[in-house]
């Protein structure tokens, strides 16, 4: 194997002092992991031959966090990476470089492994321009140092997306990739299929997909998109993710001597080349499944940041202190209403059941009471989506005396006169415990006593009257489609268009739509037909604003009723800035820590 000598490292000088920190550190550090066998450092000769000896001068000590994540990762290979695993998104995000890069805090999409691209006029090929500076990386057990491998090149992307593809593989997201021609084919095993992805040279890589769409860059952001080392992966086959023969491409890699049981150490990259805001040379990532030791560990300041366990989550003062951070998670759970059974194809009954949920209560009194944290939800799409608006103005709130007054205008005043509304759930005890506590919101804002009758059935049976409403026949057997049917949704990709077209999107204009309410078609579905082929992001993001408006504004269509966003509960020490802050996997290359802060 060839070493590659890329020649200008300026954190490497600092990086090499790490092995006699890191035995101090193991000292006085409770929680694992750390090591004093390996020095992260560059193996880069400087030019010009020997050079003179300098004045000895004191490093300073690296910037440690030290964090426990909960639950550990199913695994570190980016194209297995399930959307929940928290931890495994963590780690894949600091450790291999993606394409592209979405900034979960502004929905932007940035440039990354990619440092530009161009697409046809009909939006069907994308050329993709690679930095020719990201490496591959390795931690040498035996010398103690960081080497570069050799460069990432488009080779690796082909390569990564060929497997994502076949589904051998078990990629969880391979669906994502199926815009991607021949993607849906090689998946599906059908004989001659072509993958519509080619290296054109070392740093160019085209994509030929089945449809022009603006998402294409976010999704190109998402783990199962990253590029992959054909070779390691051949050799070393499925333990090549393990820190002793893993190769990395992101702003950290992994310190080969630490055992994965113990929790990984992340080390800084010093061949990164992109910009690193933050001031963190090290990560030492413990996990606690249970989360109790971790939490008492981060009260007595023996961590910086830990996941919050789930009997915590109920008791802990979000609101009330920066010290615990709620982060959106890509789910959401709302009732989607059939418009096909009275009086849901109402859109002022629709209305007043939106304005009299308060959300936070639901959060407070079922969610967090089952170890669930989660974010009230006004509007359809989580916060970390692509071109998804930033801030708090958009959407449906909770105003008791708005709901009467909808309820007034379409002829319900008071409730009492109202058509019955069926509440579908599935099976589970805490989508029971939702549709009750929905119910008697309900009674009391609105006066619907009685009115709202709860009904659960195996989720199969939700998932395919969510899909498709029942035909003449069924109707008449079995009665009319419930009203309001109960439903959790993560995404698929990161895209706000996945969740208002893919997902809401009338059937007449996206007839591949997830769900079919049958309503009618509005002014919102032109939209998002037009917001999928716009490839200004400023111009996209002002079409979703308006599209939300008027599904989820004051007058909105209110196709669905959203209820909350999924989310994970942080505790942060204050002498730590982390990023992101409102959603998406942890960014450790953002992060700052103020290490003279620290009692």
């Amino acid at each position: 194997m060839t070493v590659v000598r890329h020649g200008i490292l300026p954190q490497a000088p600092h990086l090499l002092a790490l092995i006699s920190i890191l035995a101090t550190l193991a000292g006085c550090q409770t929680m694992p992991p750390t090591s004093e066998n390996v020095t992260p450092a560059s193996t880069i000769e400087q030019p010009g031959g020997p050079q003179p000896a300098a004045t000895p001068t004191e490093l300073p000590m690296p910037t440690v966090a030290r964090v426990d994540l909960g639950l550990p990762p199913a695994t570190l290979d980016p194209a297995l990476v399930a959307p929940l695993d928290v931890a495994a998104n963590d780690l894949v995000e600091n450790l291999f470089a993606g394409l592209t890069s979405l900034d979960p805090d502004t929905g932007h999409v940035e440039p990354a492994l990619a440092r530009e691209w161009e697409r046809s006029e009909d939006g069907l090929t994308w050329t993709i321009y690679l930095r020719d500076d990201v490496f591959w990386v390795r931690g040498n057990p035996e010398t103690g140092q960081i080497e570069a491998v050799r460069p990432v090149t488009a080779g690796d992307v082909v390569y990564a997306i060929e497997r994502a593809c076949r589904a051998g593989t078990g990629a969880p997201l391979a669906g994502s990739l199926f815009g991607i021609q021949g993607c849906r084919d090689m998946y599906g095993q059908l004989p001659n299929a072509s993958l519509g992805v080619r290296v054109l040279n070392d740093v160019a890589v085209e994509f030929k997909l089945t449809t022009g769409t603006s998402t294409f860059p976010a999704i190109l952001s998402m783990p199962v998109t990253r590029p992959v080392p054909a070779e390691l992966i051949d050799s070393a086959g499925n333990s090549w993710t393990h820190p002793t023969n893993v190769w990395t491409s992101g702003p950290f890699t992994l310190q080969p001597t630490v055992d994965p049981v113990a929790g990984y150490t992340l080390l800084a990259n010093p061949m990164w080349p992109l910009a690193r805001p933050g001031n963190l040379d090290i990560a030492q990532v413990s996990f606690d499944p249970s989360l109790e030791e971790a939490l008492t560990a981060w009260q007595a300041g023996d961590l910086d940041v830990s996941a919050i366990p789930p009997s915590a989550v109920g008791t802990i003062p979000f609101d009330e202190t920066s010290s615990y951070r709620l982060l959106a998670r890509p789910a959401a759970a709302f009732l989607v209403a059939s418009y096909d059974t009275p009086p849901m194809d109402n859109p002022n009954v629709r209305r007043a059941l939106a304005l009299a949920l308060d959300r936070q209560a639901l959060i407070n009194t079922v969610f967090e009471p089952a170890g669930v944290p989660a974010i009230p939800a006004g509007v359809l799409t989580p916060p970390g989506m692509a071109s998804v608006p930033t801030d708090d103005e958009v959407g449906v709130t909770y105003d008791p005396d708005a709901a009467r007054a909808a309820l007034a205008a379409a002829g319900y005043s008071g409730c009492s006169t109202m058509i019955p509304i069926s509440l579908l759930t599935d099976d589970s005890v805490l989508s029971m415990a939702l549709a009750n506590r929905l119910a008697e919101m309900w009674a009391v804002v609105l006066g619907c006593q009685g009115r709202i009758l709860l009904e659960q059935r195996p989720l199969q049976e939700v998932l395919a009257l969510l899909h498709e409403p029942p035909g003449a026949l069924q109707r008449q057997f079995r009665g009319p489609r419930p009203g309001l049917i109960l439903l959790s949704w993560q995404a698929d990709y990161p895209d706000a268009q996945h969740w208002l077209a893919d997902i809401l999107g009338c059937r007449e204009f996206f007839p591949e739509a997830y769900l079919n309410s049958a309503r009618p078609c509005v002014d919102a579905d032109q939209q998002l037909i037009q917001a999928g082929s716009e490839y200004d992001e400023a111009v996209r993001a002002g079409l979703y604003r308006q599209v939300v408006a008027a599904l989820f504004g004051p007058d909105g269509e209110m196709p669905v009723i959203p209820l909350i966003f999924h989310a994970r509960a942080l505790a942060v020490q204050p002498w730590v800035h982390i990023s992101p802050s409102r959603a998406g996997a942890l960014r450790f290359d953002r992060w700052v820590v103020e290490p003279s802060d620290r009692p």
